[in-house]
């Protein structure tokens, strides 16, 4: 009743995907594929040396995505009540306040050894875990910061829950690196000032590009370091060995998340070990039983944005989900792996992994993109091409929603 109060007088912010209904994690991820793709259909002009050494001539570049993420520290245990009182002050609704206020404090905390008790302590920070009010009063809590960190030009910042992603667009490290550093900066005053604590050993950052050969990409000398709280964080570009994690999805340089693929089959290929060694055994489960479990448990990791990697990944790796996702039919229906995979599939009673891609993707398009996307495309073209239909633009690799 009283979180139905809550949401009544108050919205979370648009860029807070947790906790709120028809919003998932990979609608963050396909947020974020919508920037980049955005930024690289918008080009600059650039003026290079001619190869024979007389003159300048005019090139056209598109603009790099530096991507942050920032992780604090004991988030939901570090707001202050004093901080969110000030903000519950600005919701209407005397009644709403009330309620709201009388769940926070006048709270106490003590401890128990055997049957020892020490004093009582007055709880003046946190919310209480596993509390219905508890998420969306942090979201409450981090309202004003991501307004203040989407009020800068080329900056966007998004949310899930305390996991924050600050996305920066930018011609080159020259350029991005210090406006980054500025919202940093700007970031890690109003989190002291609201009592949040960045954590910059777990911070990452990502630097997405297409070119290989670009030396404006790479900072080999370090002349330009991305500082949180004076600490530096490192940057993954090209030819780096680890790459970065947004929300359980691996993001190459690229962002073809073909890295995310690889993993997601090779996670699903050591699921697939466990039920092989009781398919089809006189004392193994029934066939609608193992089906069950092997969609639930095994497919389960191959279905985990896989809208957005049939959107932007490579065929090879599309054909790698493919054949995972045929062997767990071969489990369920016990054909020889001579089969087609059309045809084990069709014996399992399995639906195809790309009707999971289309399902998914379909939603998101019904429910979030309502505004027509339209790319800034190669100035050196003379022609223009036709706008693509959303479902078209879906099932080819220029998905990008709004």
């Amino acid at each position: 009743m009283v979180l139905k109060g809550l949401l009544w007088v108050w919205t979370p912010h648009p860029h807070q995907y947790a906790y709120r209904s028809m919003r998932t994690t990979t609608m963050q991820l396909a947020h974020l594929i919508h920037e980049v793709e955005h930024n690289r259909n918008h080009y600059f002009q650039v003026s290079l040396p001619k190869k024979s050494g007389i003159g300048n001539q005019l090139h056209y570049r598109p603009h790099r995505t530096l991507l942050v993420l920032v992780d604090f520290s004991k988030a939901f245990d570090s707001i202050d009540h004093r901080v969110l009182s000030r903000l519950l002050a600005n919701i209407p609704g005397v009644n709403c306040r009330g309620w709201l206020r009388n769940f926070l404090f006048g709270r106490y905390a003590m401890t128990r050894v055997g049957r020892r008790h020490g004093d009582r302590r007055p709880m003046l920070r946190g919310v209480p875990q596993g509390s219905v009010l508890g998420p969306y009063l942090f979201s409450l809590y981090v309202h004003p910061l991501l307004n203040l960190l989407n009020s800068f030009a080329g900056v966007t910042a998004d949310m899930y829950a305390d996991d924050l992603s600050i996305i920066v667009k930018g011609q080159s490290r020259e350029d991005a690196i210090p406006t980054t550093n500025m919202v940093l900066e700007k970031l890690h005053a109003c989190s002291q000032e609201n009592g949040l604590a960045i954590n910059p050993s777990k911070c990452k950052a990502a630097w997405f590009t297409l070119s290989t050969h670009t030396e404006s990409d790479y900072d080999r000398e370090g002349k330009w370091p991305l500082v949180v709280a004076g600490c530096q964080i490192p940057v993954m570009t090209m030819g780096a060995s680890r790459t970065t994690k947004l929300l359980g999805m691996d993001l190459d340089p690229r962002l073809t998340l073909n890295v995310a693929a690889s993993k997601q089959c090779a996670a699903t290929s050591q699921r697939i070990s466990q039920p092989r060694c009781i398919a089809h055994k006189e004392a193994g489960p029934s066939p609608h039983d193992l089906r069950t479990f092997v969609i639930g448990y095994g497919a389960s990791k191959l279905r985990y944005g896989s809208e957005l990697i049939w959107a932007v990944a490579t065929d090879s790796a599309k054909n790698e989900m493919q054949k995972t996702h045929a062997t767990l039919a071969r489990i369920v229906s016990g054909v020889p792996s001579t089969v087609d995979p059309e045809s084990a599939l069709l014996e399992a009673n399995m639906p195809r992994s790309t009707s999971f891609a289309c399902a998914r993707g379909s939603q998101y398009l019904r429910t979030h993109a309502h505004v027509r996307w339209t790319g800034c495309g190669d100035p050196r073209l003379s022609h223009h091409l036709a706008p693509v239909s959303a479902s078209r633009r879906y099932l080819g690799t220029s998905y990008m929603p709004s």
